[in-house]
């Protein structure tokens, strides 16, 4: 999917559809924590393995991540 132009984001609805409208591909995530006793991490990953090797993953300090639904 290409850049949208000024034009076409004026024209999205208020509440877009992640995919429909805005192209996304919405994935199941797993999120792990982990902690090597002095720092702690958040990693979220994809449920599918076979996006691993296209590098879709984070390592995130868990100050940082929030869960989306509550926050709705």
């Amino acid at each position: 999917m290409s850049t949208p132009s000024l034009r076409d984001l004026e024209r999205m609805p208020r509440d877009p559809d992640p995919e429909s409208d805005l192209g996304y591909r919405l994935l199941d995530l797993d999120v792990l924590h982990s902690s090597d006793g002095e720092n702690e991490h958040t990693l979220v990953l994809p449920s599918d393995e076979d996006l691993l090797r296209e590098n879709a993953f984070i390592v995130a300090n868990p100050g940082l991540v929030c869960d989306l639904k509550t926050m709705v």
